[in-house]
């Protein structure tokens, strides 16, 4: 209970203190897009490690407060606490990760919403649920993600994930016409 005290003044502390430096706005609540991996124990990377045993799943509530590249996000059920690393430094690349909106995975057929519970892509999926499920790609054809925006690399019908820094990627292959996923590799 004193740890847990410890961290949410330390949190709030740093909060602050950026918003005193002028480096970040006040906390804006947003819901995460996607499941989101945590690593290091607190922090998310763009690259969206699919490696990392535990994320933040997508719908979460999170009050957010940015600072260049970075975002602080604060579950607001939990009050736990995390890094994001936005990959750049503008609000259109905070949402790859998070929206404004509620999300709902409700009218989605049991087997997608089990999918997206457990954070995996599966063949017949669309592009959106898939995304929904693991989250930005580490890389499309165009090269890394961690400079696009959320339109980009839904415009593209290979996803490549990162499984950890420097091992296999896994795949996901779109139908260009149907838009649903008719290959995943390593998932």
């Amino acid at each position: 209970m004193k740890g847990k005290s410890l961290l949410l003044s330390l949190t709030i502390g740093t909060i602050f203190f950026f918003i005193s430096q002028g480096r970040c706005e006040e906390p804006d609540i947003y819901y995460a897009r996607c499941n989101l991996r945590i690593t290091k124990g607190d922090y998310i990377s763009w690259a969206n490690w699919q490696a990392a045993p535990t994320f933040l799943s997508a719908g979460t509530q999170l009050k957010v407060t940015k600072s260049g590249s970075k975002a602080i996000l604060v579950n607001v059920e939990t009050q736990s606490t995390y890094t994001l690393d936005i990959g750049a430094d503008e609000d259109v690349f905070l949402e790859k990760f998070l929206t404004k909106k509620p999300v709902n995975i409700k009218n989605f057929p049991p087997d997608v919403q089990t999918n997206i519970g457990n954070a995996v892509a599966r063949v017949g999926m669309t592009k959106e649920q898939v995304y929904i499920a693991m989250g930005p790609p580490a890389k499309i054809p165009r090269g890394k993600t961690n400079k696009m925006t959320y339109e980009d690399i839904m415009g593209a019908d290979l996803w490549l994930y990162a499984t950890q820094r420097f091992g296999k990627n896994m795949g996901v292959r779109f139908d260009p016409y149907t838009g649903l996923a008719n290959m995943t590799e390593g998932i």
